[in-house]
């Protein structure tokens, strides 16, 4: 079980009966706000560092997601999340290089984390 007690993670609620299983952000000190995902048995979680007063967790459940796609730039990498109802996007921040190859990281992470998570609820489905 991993923990989120620490910020962005500490304003996640999960439902009682999901846990999280896998986390990333990028604690970069001279950030004002933080991206945050997290990933339970049943959902993906993505919180965007843009707008902060509007700032909130987005959940997705994993049996909603058709498609999720990592999208290199140079400016805003992003993970393109596209599910029954529509698309979600969350973008990193642009900073300095290697923060940014840190978030590159993070979101390609999510993206193998999820379709394994994806195909094997699919396997377990068929």
């Amino acid at each position: 079980m991993v923990q989120l007690d620490s910020y962005p993670f500490d304003k996640l609620r999960l439902p009682s009966d999901e846990t999280a299983q896998w986390k990333a952000h990028n604690p970069t000190f001279h950030r004002t706000s933080d991206y945050g995902i997290v990933l339970t048995e049943q959902a993906l979680y993505l919180r965007s560092p843009f707008w902060l007063a509007l700032a909130r967790w987005r959940r997705i459940p994993l049996n909603e997601i058709r498609r999720i796609t990592f999208k290199d730039s140079y400016f805003t990498p992003s993970l393109r999340v596209e599910t029954c109802t529509g698309t979600e996007v969350l973008r990193t921040p642009w900073d300095y290089r290697d923060d940014m190859d840190y978030d590159r990281e993070n979101l390609r992470e999510t993206e193998a984390r999820v379709q394994n998570l994806v195909k094997g609820m699919a396997v377990v489905g068929a």
